[in-house]
C-alpha cells in the first residue's frame, strides 16, 4: 500500500447530495458500522441549490450524521448542485475517490430516478467504476483499483430489487441519522418554501415505504438494492429463515 493513500475500506458510498446516502440507505451504512465495516461517504455537491437551508447549514448537519453513522472519513467533490453533467472531467475526481479509498463495495444513487442530479450520479459512478480499473485512465495517476460489487439504492424511483436488507434493528437509529438534516425535514423552525420531505406526511410516507420493503423479506423495515450480477447465497438455509412476520 502506498504511503500517499489511506487505509483500504469496505464501504464507498456516493450521494449527490449531502443527505442522500443518509435517507435512502442509513440503515445500510448503519448495519455495515455495526459489523465492523469501515465505511467513507463521499457527497458529489453541497447541496447548495436546495430549497431550504444553505450549504453552511448542510455543513453541520452533514457532520453530525457522519458522527452517528461511524465514517472513516467524509469527503466533498465540490461539484455543481442542480448541474451534475455525465463529463470526463466529473467522472475523474470519481475515479480518484474509488482509486484513493480502494473500497470492496460502492454504493450509488439508482439511475432510475425523477431527479437530474440523481441521475447524473448515478451514471457518473457507473462510468467511474469500470474507469478507476482502467490502468491507463487519463486524468489521474492513482493506481487501479476494482471493487468486488456496484451496489445502487433507491431515491425517487423504485424499481424491482436485487435483494432487500433487513433494517428492523437500525431503524430507530436510522431516524436519529436523518433527522440530523433538520432545515431540510422542517424541523429546524425555520420559515421555508413546503417541499416533499419538509411536509407533514413526510415522516408516515417514509416509514411506510420502508415497512413494504420490509413486509417482503418478512421483517418491520428493510431497505431495497440493485446490482446488475447475480447475488450469491452462501448459506441457503439462512438465507430463508422466518424473521417473524409472514412473508408476502
Amino acid at each position: 500500500m502506498s504511503a500517499d493513500l489511506p487505509e483500504p475500506v469496505d464501504v464507498l458510498a456516493f450521494g449527490p447530495h449531502p443527505d442522500d446516502v443518509e435517507l435512502c440507505a442509513g440503515g445500510f451504512m448503519l448495519r455495515c458500522k455495526d459489523a465492523g465495516y469501515r465505511s467513507v461517504i463521499v457527497d458529489f455537491t453541497r447541496g447548495e441549490a436546495g430549497t431550504r437551508g444553505s450549504a453552511e447549514i448542510r455543513d453541520r448537519e452533514t457532520a453530525a450524521a457522519s458522527e452517528l453513522l461511524g465514517l472513516v472519513a467524509r469527503e466533498n467533490l465540490g461539484l455543481p448542485d442542480a448541474a451534475l453533467e455525465v463529463t470526463h472531467e466529473m467522472t475523474v475526481p470519481v475515479v480518484e475517490a474509488i482509486r484513493r479509498w480502494r473500497p470492496r463495495i460502492v454504493l450509488s444513487p439508482c439511475r432510475e430516478d425523477r431527479h437530474p442530479d440523481h441521475i447524473a450520479a448515478a451514471l457518473l459512478v457507473q462510468n467511474a467504476y469500470y474507469g478507476a480499473t482502467i490502468g491507463k485512465m487519463p486524468g489521474t495517476a492513482l493506481p487501479p483499483h476494482r471493487p468486488d460489487a456496484l451496489i445502487e439504492y433507491f431515491g425517487h424511483l423504485e424499481p424491482q430489487p436485487s435483494f432487500i436488507l433487513d433494517v428492523s434493528d437500525v431503524w430507530e437509529r436510522r431516524w436519529e441519522v436523518a433527522r440530523c438534516y433538520a432545515s431540510q425535514l422542517g424541523l429546524d423552525g425555520a420559515d421555508g418554501a413546503q417541499t416533499n420531505i419538509a411536509s407533514d406526511e413526510f415522516e408516515r410516507r417514509y416509514e411506510n415505504r420502508f415497512a413494504y420493503w420490509g413486509s417482503r423479506i418478512g421483517a418491520a423495515f428493510g431497505e431495497p438494492f440493485r446490482v446488475d450480477r447475480m447475488v450469491p447465497v452462501d448459506d441457503p438455509v439462512a438465507a430463508f429463515r422466518k424473521r417473524g412476520q409472514a412473508v408476502l
